[in-house]
């Protein structure tokens, strides 16, 4: 429905419009206390998208909101999941930082956009392999008992934070792990007819006290990293630095079943082949980077590995400079054991460059390393291999292929809880219309972008191109990096966390407040540090000009207009202001870019309170239908900001919804910029964000 705005008057500027100044990027600084409600900084700012063009001049820039919400391409139906916690422990505020949060206001965004029937919000506990047998042996307890109670815990804490998923299972829960099991089988025995699985003897630690092979969770020792030396690093990686290394590297291995010295000893894996595929991910991954659709820091990290690269020793570094001019365009770059590394444009330049070199006397040899790791396990816990090949009996699918698949079993389970047919999945996962989008670390990004991209290209009947319709898509990815406590990544394994249940029960903090400062932190840029003090500067903002913002328009029509939205029209700039803040906001929650839009639509607020100073609605000492203006001008700022807000507080913004007494169906995307009616009844004024401890709460009036 297209805003109808009544008659032809038009009321006076408002007059503080006309001085707003660049906002400044430190939130703390956004609002001045004693400001008394006026504009302190703009809508928009130098990255903002351009002005409506009022005068007609330029028929491409948007005149109205509806003119805005056409440009948006929404998709037929969207799948969004998350990173998936280890069923070990409490979920720490970094889990709902990085994943879970963005996930859900990116769920929500994309109910306001397609109608939430269309989205699917699955999650799950990673149950499965040595994370989760350690933590059970050191509780003392039966690994299913354990992961059930840890599974339930964190389902009431999802819960208490309004992650709004449709399930949360588990990978080992009984309505789920038939599901996986089919999943795993029909994914491995395609990967193995497509020539994609290896199978290779391999040197893995084992335990002779216990007898058994021990995965890299189950070893720890000192990180080989000279900068770091941490002395509980696993086996594989440093949980402190990120370091990735063998696990021979590691100094001084210890068992942590029974604290013996472990050995290597020889065992046969299936190793998955991305270099099979990596072609075809590179054209994938680069056409993602010419739409700019994902983070900078995800291409650079993926593409980097894909891009075919080659590697010969220093001492013929001279040889190559007097050839260099005559190869296929690369990049050349040194490497770890006085090696240079070539990377060239694709398999055709690489191949053409390693034979010039060749004939040059150079020898060199492909760097593919990235492209071959092995996906099984001798570990009891976790999903049986299929009966492909008798060296593999009694394997066990690695964890992390079988987390990569698991979102799909997810899904089938959602749909059946909803009383859908499971087999409708292929809708969100095999329709190129339909869009699934996956929120994680930044240091899982290898996994979700090129292990699952070539374990999906592998299920295909010709893995070297890109998915037809029916073909399981390739996914979207959404990045986070690490939320630091005092510099250092919050980590479970460190026990510098906070959890999500802490900061509710301890510190008496809301989710809304919570979740407005963690989609704040800026996670898709840089780590982030979780300071008290500026979650309370930003609880004391919510409290005072942004309640101020919901509070003054309620008490002015129960105060003066008879509990009513007057009659009126937009005062001047206002429609303007809203196209700006609109075309600005779908664009962000699109990318689930969150930070810098949210201070904009702070400052959106602040309209409100600039009509307040200027027109007195609230005070009828002043002309009457200036004051009716700019009371049906703020009632219209307020729906649009309740609906803007909802996915990011959506406790909050119900509870402001019932105040306006508007149905639930408000919070749509196609609701902004539609005007609340004249003459619309308005209810009695709630309880919005709460007023921190020391804080004065204000007359809104």
């Amino acid at each position: 429905m297209a805003p109808v705005f009544r008659g032809q008057r038009r009321a006076p500027p408002c007059a503080s419009t006309a001085a707003w100044f660049a906002p400044s990027p430190d939130p703390v600084t956004l609002y001045d206390r004693n400001s008394q409600g006026k504009l302190l900084g703009p809508v928009t700012g130098p990255n903002t998208p351009q002005a409506p063009d009022v005068g007609g001049k330029n028929p491409h820039v948007p005149l109205d909101v509806p003119s805005v919400l056409k440009t948006i391409q929404r998709p037929r139906r969207a799948l969004v999941t998350s990173g998936m916690p280890y069923a070990n422990g409490p979920l720490h505020l970094g889990h709902l930082a990085g994943a879970h949060l963005p996930a859900d206001i990116y769920s929500r965004w994309m109910g306001m956009l397609i109608g939430r029937e269309n989205v699917l919000f699955v999650n799950g506990t990673d149950d499965h392999g040595s994370t989760s047998e350690v933590s059970a042996a050191a509780a003392g307890i039966p690994i299913r008992q354990f992961i059930d109670g840890i599974h339930a815990q964190q389902q009431v804490t999802l819960a208490r934070y309004a992650i709004g998923l449709d399930v949360y299972t588990g990978t080992s829960q009984p309505e789920t792990f038939p599901i996986q099991k089919q999943l795993c089988d029909f994914f491995l025995t395609r990967l193995h007819a497509n020539g994609m699985l290896e199978k290779r003897a391999s040197r893995q630690w084992y335990d002779p006290q216990l007898s058994r092979f021990l995965p890299d969770r189950l070893v720890r020792g000192t990180c080989p990293n000279p900068k770091c030396n941490y002395d509980n690093a696993y086996s594989d990686e440093c949980d402190r630095c990120g370091h990735q290394h063998e696990p021979t590297a590691l100094i001084n291995p210890k068992s942590v079943l029974s604290n013996a010295t472990p050995e290597m000893r020889d065992t046969v894996h299936w190793f998955l082949d991305m270099w099979k595929v990596s072609e075809t991910l590179r054209t994938w991954i680069e056409g993602k980077a010419r739409k700019k659709a994902w983070r900078p820091s995800v291409i650079a990290d993926t593409l980097e590995k894909v891009l075919p690269s080659l590697r010969f020793d220093g001492e013929h570094e001279e040889s190559y400079k007097a050839l260099k001019a005559t190869l296929p365009a690369h990049k050349s770059k040194y490497a770890p054991g006085k090696k240079v590394v070539l990377q060239f444009g694709d398999k055709a330049a690489l191949d053409a460059g390693r034979a010039a070199l060749a004939a040059a006397g150079i020898p060199s040899t492909i760097a593919d390393e990235w492209a071959h790791r092995s996906i099984t396990r001798d570990i009891a816990w976790g999903v049986p291999v299929p009966p492909i090949d008798p060296e593999l009996a009694g394997k066990t699918l690695y964890v992390w292929p079988d987390s990569l698949i698991a979102p799909i079993a997810f899904s089938q389970v959602a749909l059946a809880k909803k009383g859908l047919a499971p087999e409708t999945y292929a809708q969100y996962w095999r329709d190129p219309e339909a869009r699934v989008t996956q929120f994680l670390g930044q240091d899982n990004v290898f996994f979700y972008v090129l292990m699952q991209g070539a374990m999906w290209l592998g299920t295909q009947d010709d893995p070297q191109r890109l998915p037809l319709p029916g073909e399981l898509q390739l996914t979207d990815i959404v990045s986070a990096f690490h939320l630091m406590v005092s510099g250092e990544k919050m980590s479970k394994s460190r026990g510098n966390f906070y959890s999500g249940d802490q900061l509710l029960d301890e510190k008496g903090y809301t989710a809304d407040q919570v979740r407005y400062y963690l989609a704040l932190l800026g996670l898709s840029e840089k780590p982030s540090d979780f300071d008290f003090g500026k979650l309370d500067e930003r609880n004391r903002f919510l409290a005072g000009p942004l309640n101020a913002a919901f509070e003054r328009p309620i008490s002015a029509a129960h105060s003066k207009f008879e509990g009513r939205v007057p009659d009126g029209v937009l005062v001047d700039g206002v429609l303007k202001d809203t196209v700006r803040m609109v075309q600005r906001y779908v664009k962000s929650m699109d990318r689930a870019d969150y930070p810098n839009m949210l201070f904009e639509v702070e400052n959106y607020a602040r309209i409100i309170n600039s009509l307040f100073a200027q027109y007195k609605p609230h005070d009828d000492r002043h002309p009457e239908e200036a004051r009716r203006n700019a009371l049906f001008s703020a009632f219209y700022v307020l729906k649009n900001l309740m609906i803007m807000l909802y996915p990011f507080v959506p406790a909050t913004m119900d509870r402001l919804r019932e105040s306006l007494r508007l149905p639930p169906t408000v919070f749509s995307v196609d609701e902004l910029g539609v005007p609340i009616s004249p003459g619309h009844a308005i209810g009695p004024k709630g309880d919005y964000f709460p007023v921190p401890a020391g804080m004065e709460r204000s007359d809104p009036a």
